[in-house]
């Protein structure tokens, strides 16, 4: 009996894994995907290739942090800036695709590693094992450390110097406008996230990818999205529910279907169990809730307030600006 249950649900297993491997992950077909998935052709830029990127270091209490920057050509305008905050393990590899469309849709974006993660220092060495084809790197000491970083406040701080040093003494803080800054997050990137949204000022607007943190929710005051994939097997769907649920206006969930936790990542590159939409709805409607509250751009309400037939009928997409809640309609 045991052996058929085991055996059914590897076959399940299997057949899922085929159904969604489905994303090619080369830049260049990302790119090729989001066009074409656009809701009402409010984002442009997506193809642009013009974008300057910097690697830095810099320090974070006891740790120099590994970090990359990612700006417009034109360095004659201000822009608005937004930090993202890597998941648990994770490395700028397995993330940068979203800062680097942020970048193209005139942001100045930044993405770091965390103490102990990447190339990051922390209490484990700078050593790993890496396989480039599946974009996987796995640093050495993390699953002991990591642990003990989050809850020593060591992911809370880099996160709040990363914000720092990008606004104050980076190459390009002169071309930041430091009135509009935006945070966003995947998974325990998602936690965090949500802890500094609840107690930095300089915080305007927060998504959350996967997780947030439903404790402290309620302490943010600023516009905060929730993006979550429906077949998320991890805890990720109870905790971004409850995190909506009791999150102040504006607030906004977006539930896209059949996706998973790593897809919002590259890791497994052309092998990631995720169908061809996630990626693509989730630029979509986080760049459209930066453009709406850090750039009031034209069009952009109708970008997070329309729905699309890839999102999930079971877990409705809904928003509420204060007055109810609204499910995402596609027409």
């Amino acid at each position: 009996m045991q052996k058929n249950i085991v055996k059914k649900g590897l076959v399940f297993g299997i057949i899922l894994f085929i159904m969604l491997n489905m994303l090619p992950n080369t830049d260049a077909q990302i790119k090729n995907l989001f066009s074409k998935s656009l809701i009402n052709g409010n984002i442009k830029n997506w193809n642009k290739q013009d974008i300057n990127q910097i690697n830095v270091t810099y320090e974070s209490g006891n740790y120099t942090l590994y970090g990359e920057i990612y700006y417009p050509k034109d360095i004659s305008k201000l822009y608005p800036a937004i930090i993202f905050c890597e998941g648990n393990g994770g490395y700028i590899n397995a993330y940068n695709w979203i800062p680097k469309a942020l970048a193209r849709e005139d942001y100045v974006s930044m993405i770091f590693d965390f103490p102990g993660q990447g190339k990051s220092e922390g209490l484990n060495p700078i050593r790993g094992i890496s396989f480039p084809v599946l974009n996987i790197y796995l640093r050495f000491g993390h699953f002991l450390y990591a642990r003990i970083h989050y809850k020593s406040g060591d992911f809370f701080k880099a996160t709040t110097d990363s914000l720092d040093y990008l606004l104050e003494k980076s190459p390009v803080n002169q071309i930041i406008n430091k009135s509009r800054i935006g945070l966003i997050g995947h998974s325990l990137g998602g936690v965090i996230v949500s802890e500094v949204a609840s107690k930095d000022k300089r915080i305007d607007v927060v998504i959350a990818l996967s997780h947030g943190e439903p404790s402290i929710i309620a302490n943010i005051t600023v516009p905060i999205q929730f993006q979550l994939g429906s077949f998320d097997m991890t805890s990720s769907i109870p905790t971004i529910l409850s995190c909506y649920q009791k999150a102040n206006s504006p607030k906004e969930i977006i539930s896209i279907a059949c996706s998973t936790h790593i897809g919002f990542t590259t890791v497994f590159s052309s092998l990631c169990p995720c169908p061809t939409w996630q990626k693509p709805i989730c630029l979509t409607y986080a760049i459209g809730w930066f453009d709406y509250f850090l750039k009031s751009k034209p069009g952009s309400y109708e970008t997070i307030t329309r729905g699309t037939n890839h999102l999930s009928k079971i877990i409705p997409s809904r928003y509420n600006f204060g007055d109810e809640d609204h499910i995402l309609k596609y027409e």
